[in-house]
């Protein structure tokens, strides 16, 4: 099926289960997202890259 038959079969639900349908992707575009990225912080912390937020302000900070 594709995207614009998706979206047709969507338009044909009665408001209230659009909406339904419009949170429930929302939700999960929303959990990939943080998914992602627990998994980029998750590899820079393995490669000792990561930097405090304190010492990275100390190291900012203009003199």
């Amino acid at each position: 099926m594709s995207t614009a038959e998706i979206i047709s079969q969507i338009k044909k639900l009665p408001p209230r289960q659009r909406h339904r349908v419009f949170d429930a992707v929302e939700k999960l575009s929303q959990a990939e997202a943080d998914r992602i990225d627990n998994e980029i912080a998750d590899r820079v912390l393995a490669r000792a890259d990561f930097i405090p937020w304190e010492e990275a302000k100390r190291k900012l900070e203009p003199v």
